[in-house]
C-alpha cells in the first residue's frame, strides 16, 4: 500500500452552543500589555481585536464550518484529522509536506516524521511544526485503520478511560458567575477545574483585584480539598506574577499555567524558585528539545504539550518519555481532544494522570463525530480503528473538497 494524495475537506453543520454564556469573558494574553488590546479593570474592551477568526471557526447564519486533512492511499483507506484550526497549517501541509509523503508506505510513521522535520530549515518550530503535527496525526489514523486497531493500542497502551479536569475558557469570571458555574460543573461530575485569569498588567490594580476575587470565589465554592488550577495564557510579566502568586499561595492551586511567553526561560527558572505553587506550561513548546531545556532547570511540575502543535503523536510521546525521566507530570493540552487522549492512554498514569477537557472548545471540535468521548465523567476511547474521528455524515449539510490553494 502506498500514499497517493492529500486533500482538505471543509464540512458544514448547524451550529449550537451547549451552554449559555460561552464567550462571556476572554482570558489575559500577551497583547493586553497594549491598551488598545487590553480588557480594562472595569471590563471594557480595547478597540482592537486580538485575533481574527480561525480557519475552522467559521460560523455564519447559524452554520458552522470546519476543515479536515485527509491522506489518501491506492487501496482506498484514508487517514483523517481535524478540525484543524489554522489555515497556515493546511497551507504548509498541502504545498510543502504532501510531496514528501506521497509514494511512501503509510506504516512508516517515524520515518515520515523524520523526513518532514528535515524538509525545510524552519521545520523544527512554529507553523512548520504545527503542520507536521496534523499530518502526523492523520498518518496515525491511517495506520490504525490499515491494521484495524485504535492508535493507543498500536502504541502499547491500555487505558481507555481517562479522568478529565475541566477547563472553563470563555466563561464569565465575576465572583457570582464563578460560584454558580463551579457548583454546576461539580454536579456534572468533574473532579477538578481550571479557570482563566482575564486580567494582566495592562488592566492595573482593578484587574488584579478582579483576578483575586475570581480565585477566592472558586476556592470558597468548591471547598478546601477540591483541585483547582488557573491559566494566565502568557498574559503576565514578572513583577505582576510575583504579586499574584503571593496572594494565591493560600488557595493551594494544583498548578498555575503559562505565566509568561515560552521564550522567557530565565523568568520561569527564577520564579519557580520563589513560589510554592507548582507551575505548568508546554502547549506552546514545539519539540522535545525545548521541553528538555526547562526540565533540566526544574521549572515546571506539569508539561502540557499539544499533539496538534508539538509534533503530532510521534513527538508528543517522546516528550512524555522525557517527563517520566525527570519525574514531571505530562497532561497534554486538550485543544483537539482525541489525539491527546491516545497519548495519555499510551502512557503510565504516573506520567499522564489526567486529561484536559475544554468544555466549549471540545464540544465544537467533536460535534462532527459519531461518538462523543466524554462518557459518565470519563474521557473514553473504544476499539474504533485509528484516532476515532469518524464523521457523522448525517449532520453534514455541506461538503467541499479542496486540493490546493489559490493566492
Amino acid at each position: 500500500m502506498k500514499i497517493t494524495g492529500m486533500r482538505i475537506e471543509n464540512l458544514t453543520t448547524r451550529d449550537h452552543a451547549p451552554f449559555d454564556g460561552v464567550g462571556a469573558q476572554r482570558s489575559a494574553a500577551p497583547l493586553d500589555i497594549y491598551e488598545e488590546y487590553a480588557v480594562m479593570g472595569d471590563g471594557r474592551l480595547g478597540p482592537k481585536t486580538r485575533r481574527d477568526h480561525c480557519w475552522w471557526d467559521k460560523s455564519e447564519d447559524g452554520m458552522y464550518t470546519v476543515a479536515f486533512l485527509v491522506i489518501e492511499t491506492d487501496e482506498g483507506i484514508e487517514g483523517w484529522h481535524g478540525p484543524i484550526e489554522y489555515r497556515s497549517q493546511l497551507l504548509v501541509a498541502m504545498e510543502g509536506l504532501r510531496e514528501h509523503i506521497i509514494g511512501r508506505d503509510p506504516l512508516e510513521t517515524r520515518l515520515m516524521w523524520d523526513i518532514m522535520s528535515r524538509f525545510e530549515r524552519h521545520a523544527s518550530t512554529g507553523v512548520m511544526m504545527m503542520a507536521i503535527s496534523v499530518v502526523d496525526i492523520a498518518l496515525w489514523d491511517l495506520k490504525g485503520k490499515i491494521l484495524g486497531q485504535p492508535v493507543y493500542k498500536l502504541l502499547g497502551g491500555g487505558r481507555p478511560k481517562i479522568k478529565p479536569y475541566l477547563s472553563t475558557l470563555s466563561f464569565a469570571t465575576d465572583a457570582d458567575s464563578v460560584r454558580a458555574r463551579a457548583k454546576q460543573f461539580m454536579d456534572m461530575g468533574f473532579e477538578a477545574q481550571k479557570w482563566f485569569f482575564p486580567y494582566g498588567p495592562g488592566s492595573g490594580t482593578q484587574g488584579m483585584r478582579h483576578n483575586l476575587e475570581m480565585a477566592n470565589a472558586l476556592r470558597e465554592t468548591v471547598g478546601p480539598d477540591y483541585p483547582i488550577m488557573f491559566d494566565c495564557w502568557m498574559g503576565w510579566d514578572y513583577a505582576y506574577a510575583q504579586d499574584m502568586l503571593r496572594e494565591l499561595e493560600p488557595l493551594r492551586p494544583k498548578f498555575i499555567e503559562e505565566l509568561f511567553r515560552p521564550q522567557y526561560f530565565e523568568a520561569y527558572r527564577r520564579i519557580a524558585r520563589e513560589t510554592s505553587i507548582p507551575l505548568a506550561a508546554g502547549e506552546h513548546f514545539y519539540n522535545k528539545q525545548q521541553v528538555l531545556q526547562y526540565l533540566k532547570e526544574d521549572a515546571f511540575a506539569y508539561i502540557q504539550s499539544d499533539p496538534e502543535w508539538s509534533g503530532g503523536i510521534t513527538e508528543t510521546l517522546r516528550i512524555a518519555d522525557l517527563c517520566e525521566t525527570f519525574g514531571v507530570k505530562m497532561i497534554p493540552h486538550g485543544h483537539n481532544l482525541l489525539p491527546a487522549m491516545h497519548v495519555i492512554a499510551a502512557s503510565s498514569p504516573e506520567v499522564a494522570p489526567m486529561g484536559e477537557y475544554l468544555l466549549n472548545i471540545n464540544y465544537h471540535k467533536t460535534c462532527f463525530f459519531r461518538r462523543h468521548p466524554l462518557i459518565d465523567g470519563y474521557m473514553t476511547l473504544n476499539d474504533t480503528p485509528g484516532i476515532g474521528e469518524d464523521i457523522n455524515w448525517d449532520i453534514v449539510e455541506k461538503r467541499e473538497v479542496v486540493t490546493g490553494f489559490t493566492f
